[in-house]
């Protein structure tokens, strides 16, 4: 585990509060309207929740303790008083600091267009925001789209400001409607990235971490036939795959004839080393005939190239089709169906040459598969994959421990609870997934660190399965980008980092890519490919001693060694696996060599 020699608190951004020069928020004209002002929005309180005090243009808000909901405290606009059609914009526009942040290292705002009775937000996907409050005055546009069309004086716009202790300041608060007008002309916010003011020593620690744990020496011994070493000779070492895992999930888009198709086929296999596979079994997923043959394609291409394969995944309890939900009553019956579906998927791919599976997806919202079969039943599917497919690596996955604004700690005690549940009750958890999917409230390195060291505990293999940043501020994009992912590969235990997509065109959250639709890089692009491809990448020449040896320090995984002498044009070439500091001899006058370095 990391010990960290430095604590980064907030109280210290103040003295760079010269950085925080306001990202100016363009709002569009067309069709633009105001719904509510600060004026306008009701203050909400339960009984004894806290309070809300109107002083000279500014909220300011006290929550006087954890545990409460963070709803015991809103500011709540006016129904939107005209029918929303599908694809209307809104934004809800103020700025907000944090006065006293209780025992979290910042502040906390949750944002949500959306009704009551039962409460759904106007768009499902992204559709509640956490932000992250510095102790700064900070600036937030939060945008939302309808998702389909609905009736006048349902939906308004509230913040939640009761997640934890703590004392806010909120000023120029306003909810607009937009209309029709495109994402482009919303109101856009610069992200706030509390990690740009950790103390800098935190790179030169990753860079320390990074070159112990994930490089090597090789030693390349050169010799004639005869095993006299041959000095003088010029030896190029370069890198031609990662061991460490850099990956991107894939969707439908492998499947494709057309220029995308090919275009996104190439960028694959020139940015990753790594696909994770879609195979949900849902109604829209391999429960249909369409939905099995797209997953099957897609793997077929996969398992075509030199990529290293990863299925996601076996059960998602979220997403258990209609038709097995309806047995829910009857024990027995689910039962079986959720084994026979799991024990077909597994003999559906048992010619693909998987590395990593990931087993369970998001147990904490489970309410279905725990219930009706108990918890034990989470270990047995550990089980089940682990005898079918022994040659896999069986993962756990979960959401929030890096996103989950005020719960992030919550919901990380609840994973190691789980994780700790199923290995009592026997089950083979062989690895442990952490998704990140970043809106507004971005970490520090220190804090991700101090996850990553909490799941270390366990002592298995732990990779960011899910990895984006949804925000249009693309310049914080990719400075957060970098640090994140230079945290990840520093840390020992992590065995892998997997990118949600990256083409637009194909993405769950579109502005999280790193390829534009029209396949233009993103500034978080150029990041990844300086960092995967250049400065974590092998490209070095070293001449050999008197002994016929020369030392490099390389990065793991495979390279291709190039000897050529100062007598002969000819060279020879020899490929070696890299995973500890190794010897590999080269003979001078053989063919070419391969093979893991001793």
């Amino acid at each position: 585990m990391f010990s960290w020699v430095f604590r980064t608190r907030l109280h210290a951004w103040i003295s760079v509060l010269v950085l925080f020069a306001s990202w100016p928020l363009s709002v569009s004209a067309q069709d633009s309207a105001l719904i509510a002002g600060q004026d306008t929005f009701a203050t909400v309180v339960r009984p004894n929740g806290g309070r809300v005090l109107r002083s000279g243009g500014v909220l300011e808000v006290d929550s006087p303790r954890d545990g409460q909901d963070a709803w015991a405290i809103q500011l709540q606009s006016p129904m939107i008083g005209r029918p929303i059609r599908k694809g209307d914009a809104f934004s809800v526009c103020f700025s907000a600091r944090t006065v006293d942040a209780g025992n979290q290292n910042s502040g906390t705002i949750h944002v949500t267009v959306s009704k009551d009775d039962p409460w759904r937000a106007i768009q499902a996907n992204n559709g509640f925001r956490t932000l992250a409050v510095p102790n700064v005055w900070h600036d937030f546009a939060i945008n939302f789209r309808a998702e389909q069309d609905f009736p006048a004086d349902q939906f308004r716009a509230s913040l939640q400001l009761a997640a934890h202790q703590q004392r806010l300041e909120i000023r120029d608060l306003k909810f607009r409607r937009h209309g029709q007008t495109p994402d482009a002309l919303l109101p856009k916010q610069k992200l706030f990235y509390p990690g740009r003011f950790a103390d800098p020593t935190w790179k030169q620690m990753a860079d320390d971490r990074i070159r112990r744990h994930r490089q090597s020496d090789l030693r390349i011994r050169v010799t004639d036939t005869l095993g006299s070493p041959v000095p003088d000779c010029t030896v190029t070492i370069r890198q031609q795959k990662h061991a460490y895992a850099f990956g991107t999930f894939v969707g439908d888009v492998p499947n494709r004839n057309d220029d995308a198709g090919q275009r996104f086929r190439r960028e694959t296999l020139r940015n990753f080393n790594r696909v994770t596979l879609p195979r949900y079994w849902a109604d829209w997923g391999t429960d249909s005939p369409e939905g099995l043959d797209r997953s099957n394609a897609v793997a077929r291409w996969a398992a075509s190239t030199d990529l290293e394969l990863k299925t996601h995944l076996l059960l998602y309890p979220r997403y258990i089709p209609k038709r097995v939900v309806a047995n829910r009553k009857d024990a027995s019956l689910f039962r079986k169906q959720v084994v026979t579906a799991m024990e077909d998927a597994l003999d559906e791919t048992r010619h693909l040459k998987c590395f990593v599976w990931d087993a369970i997806n998001e147990l904490r919202d489970d309410e279905l598969v725990g219930d009706v079969l108990g918890n034990e039943f989470y270990a047995e599917v550990f089980n089940l994959a682990n005898r079918r497919r022994p040659d896999v690596r069986w993962f756990i996955n979960e959401y929030g421990l890096l996103t989950g604004g005020a719960k992030r700690q919550e919901y990380l005690d609840q994973y190691i609870r789980r994780i700790k549940q199923i290995l009592a009750d026997g089950g083979a958890v062989e690895g442990i997934g952490v998704q990140g999917h970043f809106t507004e409230s971005l970490l520090t390195p220190q804090q991700i660190w101090e996850v990553l060291d909490r799941l270390d505990d366990f002592g298995l293999p732990i990779e960011v399965t899910e990895f984006d940043v949804d925000t249009d501020d693309e310049v914080t994009q990719a400075e957060f980008t970098e640090d994140f992912m230079t945290a990840i590969f520093a840390h020992p235990s992590t065995t892998g980092l997997t990118t949600w997509d990256f083409w637009e065109g194909d993405m769950w959250r579109p502005r999280g890519a790193m390829y534009r639709t029209n396949w233009t890089i993103k500034p978080n692009g150029k990041v990844w490919q300086k960092l995967v491809l250049d400065r974590w990448w092998t490209d070095e020449t070293a001449v050999t001693d008197a002994t016929g040896e020369c030392v490099a320090r390389v990065f793991h995984g495979d390279h291709e060694v190039t000897v050529r002498t100062k007598t002969s044009a000819r060279s020879v070439v020899g490929r070696f696996t890299v995973t500890a500091d190794q010897e590999a001899r080269i003979v001078l006058d053989e063919p070419e060599q391969t093979g893991q370095a001793k």
